[in-house]
C-alpha cells in the first residue's frame, strides 16, 4: 500500500509525503521524476508540519470543529441557492464551471474581504472551475454566514 498526503492546508506548511514499504520508497526515490527533479523542503516546513501534528494529537476537537464549520458553510450556501459539493474535510468546493466567471467571483469576494481562491484547469477538469473555501475551526458561525452571503452575491 502507498499513502500520499499533503502538508499544506490543514498542517499550515507545504510539500507532501509518501508512506510505503522500504522497497516502494526506494523505487520512488530512484524513479519518480517528480521527486528526482524537486528541491527538498526547508527544515522549517518539516518543523511546522511536525508542530501542527502535535497540536492535532493533543487537541483533536480542532479538526472536528473545522469539519463542523465546513458542513455549516455548505448548508448556508445551499440555503442561499448556491450548490456546494459536500465537504469531505475543511474545504468547501463551489463549482462555478466557467474559468473566467470563477476568477471574477474570487476577485469580488476578495474585494468584499473574503479570500476564497478560484481553482481552474489544469487543477480541475475544463469547465469545472470552482471556488475553494477553506474553513478553520476558529471561524465563527457569523463569519461563515457572511461568507455564504458574499459567495451568493459574487456568483449572482
Amino acid at each position: 500500500d502507498i499513502l500520499v498526503g499533503t502538508m499544506s492546508k490543514a498542517l499550515g506548511s507545504e510539500g507532501g509525503f509518501v508512506c510505503a514499504s522500504r522497497q516502494i520508497a526506494s523505487l520512488l526515490h530512484n524513479k519518480a521524476r517528480s521527486f528526482i527533479f524537486s528541491t527538498s523542503l526547508p527544515c522549517s516546513c518539516a518543523a511546522a508540519a511536525e508542530a501542527a501534528l502535535s497540536v492535532l494529537a493533543r487537541e483533536p476537537e480542532r479538526a472536528a470543529a473545522a469539519r463542523d464549520n465546513a458542513r455549516f458553510l455548505a448548508a448556508e450556501l445551499s440555503a442561499r441557492g448556491v450548490r456546494a459539493l459536500a465537504p469531505a474535510a475543511a474545504i468547501v468546493p463551489v463549482v462555478v464551471g466557467d474559468e473566467t466567471a470563477a476568477m471574477e467571483a474570487s476577485r469580488r469576494l476578495l474585494d468584499a474581504g473574503f479570500w476564497i481562491p478560484a481553482v481552474r484547469y489544469p487543477t480541475v477538469a475544463r469547465g469545472q472551475a470552482r471556488l475553494r473555501a477553506s474553513v478553520m475551526s476558529s471561524h465563527s458561525r457569523e463569519t461563515l454566514s457572511a461568507a455564504a452571503s458574499a459567495i451568493a452575491a459574487a456568483l449572482g
